[in-house]
């Protein structure tokens, strides 16, 4: 079988292409649309290697005019559709998302963007959607990939291809060795990085190696059960994996074969061959790299332009349309610099450096200017500001997953130490830290912080598959227990989400992209949890067991219930609402009825803890709840949010919960009316200083 075109495998780019996009577009019964990814690796690895083998051969190899066809073919689409992005992402996107998507930028041009993604997020994480060249980290792989290739194949071209095959075999198993350990061990690093993706390219390389120059013909009968069984696994393979499946380890096997036994056995005669050799199948094929670059921003941009959930029936055109504009990137964009006679290698290369140049230093812009606030309204940058500034809290103050801190590491506040408040839970208390230590302050006291994110605050419970979790929390409650100058431990944690385990929906459009956790009992095997019931029991009773222990060693505790979610990003939201001249008839608000069901159980579970004079409970629904308005939650008090995205209240929020706080203890004699009226003088005087 020689080299020459086959349509078959431009077939195959287009049954590669087409679940990517339906994967993307988030319709479930292309669950598995992921693994196009990996039969597009298959096809890149056995066409260049076919190529550059076969000029090694012939003696006229050059990796000058290597890279030249790979500038030629990858980078004028890939600069066009980078420039769209960011004339749509100027005009609609926020700060933060600007920024980040800044970001990608340099790494897409510097051909990183697989590294960025891997340390930034969760391919198959809800804020993936709103990654416009998320896309993009194959590319990365590939063109890492074929950084050192060409250099390989100068040296190793020469030998017999026995031994090649023999090399690249070896090469494979040991990469897909390391990324059936790695999809357990550093599943994301797995799914982004070379050293688990080099196998996928590598069995297209092999087939290339055994099909240089064969003559003979495979039987009939071999050619039509390869070609069907190798379609087959594809299609296995996109519709019923999903994020579950350990990926890119031995599962991936199925798509990979796939994809090998249809180029090693399809041709014109056979069924699956003509079924790929199909022209409307072949012409989506030949545009399928304008497609897989169009897609991913079309999705991310219509989700910036709504404001509600976009259909499966907007999707579905979006799909549709990026076939279309494929088409158009690929005739009057792609085709027009493959033509040497068009473009010569000179402009092509410093049309190449030029563009990259600028796109990195566009990316930087956005990046060192914070996303470049300035170009809204001032209503939309004060906005925006309560977004930014969160809760005044550095990252390195709290514990997060891959980042574990001693009690040592994590930060204090006010240096006198006439006893020490502690505030203990996840993220949900980081808002409260700095309102509670500048009314403390002017008594003296210190406050520390004890934040580990989606990590409640309940000795000897862990969160699913988070270990780090567990061993944090005993480090607290250790010492807790040896300290006699702590005096008060505030608790709050989001106890819905892990009860539950599922992300908010407030009923009114207003999904999170939070992922689902579990609360777990730290020591599971020997305390086997039977059902959801069981699970939430024990957790419920650990939960009472730590608050106990902490009052019978002499401290107070303040047991703070769930703040109530909102589901929608309420900065984002209402910036939106006004950068589209959406006006909105009534503050942004949620059900009271729709709180109450969701915190029902975490309400049963913390009422475990009976409230005593060392023990006292504030419920923050009692201020956010039917108090501002009949039978809602508020998110939004005049101008001021009480939220700085979908669940974590604003400095503003918090200051009100804490002052709230405050006035509970007082009454209930744990200060006395001097040192309370102390407290209210540090928080004017906080907040005047926030102000100024």
């Amino acid at each position: 079988m020689t080299t020459s075109y086959r349509p078959e495998v431009d077939g195959l780019r287009a049954i590669a292409v087409i679940p990517v996009i339906f994967f993307h577009a988030g319709f479930e019964w292309f669950s598995g649309g992921f693994v196009g990814v990996d039969v597009f690796f298959v096809v890149s690895g056995y066409l260049i290697t076919s190529i550059i083998y076969g000029e090694v051969k012939r003696g006229k190899f050059s990796i000058v005019k290597f890279y030249e066809r790979r500038a030629r073919r990858i980078l004028p689409a890939l600069f066009f559709v980078s420039l769209i992005c960011l004339m749509f992402a100027w005009m609609w996107m926020l700060p933060r998302e600007f920024s980040s998507l800044s970001e990608s930028l340099i790494a897409v041009n510097l051909f990183v963007s697989n590294i960025y993604f891997w340390q930034s997020l969760d391919y198959f994480a809800g804020p993936a959607e709103l990654q416009a060249f998320l896309h993009t980290w194959s590319l990365a792989v590939e063109e890492q990939f074929y950084l050192f290739f060409p250099l390989f194949m100068l040296i190793v071209g020469g030998l017999r291809r026995n031994w090649l095959l023999a090399i690249f075999g070896l090469g494979l198993v040991v990469s897909l060795s390391l990324a059936e350990y790695a999809s357990t061990h550093h599943p994301t690093a797995n799914f982004y990085l070379l050293p688990t993706r080099a196998w996928e390219l590598l069995a297209g390389a092999l087939i290339a190696i055994f099909l240089h120059e064969r003559k003979e013909r495979f039987p009939p009968v071999v050619q039509h059960l390869g070609g069907i069984t190798g379609l087959g696994l594809i299609l296995y393979a996109t519709f019923t994996f999903d994020s579950a499946t350990p990926f890119p380890g031995l599962w991936a096997v199925l798509p990979v074969l796939g994809a090998a036994l249809v180029i090693l056995f399809s041709s014109g005669s056979d069924l699956a061959g003509r079924l790929l050799s199909w022209k409307p199948v072949v012409g989506i094929g030949l545009i399928s790299y304008s497609a897989y670059l169009w897609h991913q921003p079309l999705f991310v941009f219509a989700k910036e332009r709504s404001l509600e959930a976009v259909t499966d029936t907007t999707l579905l055109l979006l799909s549709m349309a990026s076939i279309l504009l494929a088409w158009f990137s690929w005739r009057f964009v792609e085709q027009p610099f493959r033509q040497r006679q068009r473009f010569t290698r000179t402009q092509i290369f410093a049309s190449a450096l030029v563009m990259s140049g600028l796109m990195i230093g566009v990316g930087m812009y956005g990046k060192f200017t914070q996303g470049v606030p300035w170009r809204f309204s001032p209503e939309v940058e004060s906005i925006v500001d309560v977004r930014m500034t969160r809760h005044h809290v550095p990252e390195s103050c709290y514990a997060t997953e891959g980042r574990l801190l001693s009690v040592e590491e994590t930060c204090q506040y006010n240096e006198d130490s006439n006893g020490i408040v502690v505030v203990w839970g996840d993220s949900h208390a980081t808002p409260l830290v700095r309102p509670i230590a500048d009314r403390v302050a002017g008594l003296g006291k210190q406050v520390k912080m004890f934040v580990y994110t989606n990590c409640l605050p309940i000795a000897d419970y862990t969160r699913e598959n988070e270990p780090g979790c567990g061993i944090f929390n005993q480090r607290v409650m250790d010492y807790l227990m040896a300290s006699d100058e702590v005096e008060t431990v505030v608790m709050l944690g989001r106890y819905p989400l892990q009860f539950e385990a599922r992300a908010f929906d407030n009923g009114e459009g207003g999904v999170e992209h939070e992922s689902a956790l579990k609360a777990m009992p730290l020591d599971t095997v020997s305390t086997p949890v039977d059902s959801e019931e069981a699970r939430i029991n024990i957790v419920g009773q650990l939960m009472k067991e730590t608050v106990d222990k902490l009052v019978d060693d002499g401290k107070r505790v303040v047991m703070i219930y769930p703040v109530p979610e909102v589901g929608w990003d309420v900065p984002y939201l209402l910036a939106k609402e006004n950068i589209f001249g959406i006006e909105r008839d009534a503050p942004l608000s949620t059900s009271f009825g729709v709180f109450k069901q969701r915190s029902s159980t975490s309400y049963q579970q913390l009422s475990r803890i009976e409230e005593s004079d060392s023990v006292l409970k504030i419920k923050p629904s009692e201020l956010l709840c039917d108090s501002f308005i009949p039978g809602r939650c508020a998110a939004q008090v005049g101008n001021e949010l009480l939220y700085y995205d979908s669940s974590h209240l604003s400095i503003p929020a918090a200051s009100m919960l804490v002052d709230h706080m405050f006035r509970k203890m007082a009454g209930k004699g744990w200060m006395n009316d001097h040192e309370f009226q102390i407290t209210q003088l540090e928080s004017s005087a906080a907040k005047e200083d926030r102000v100024n």
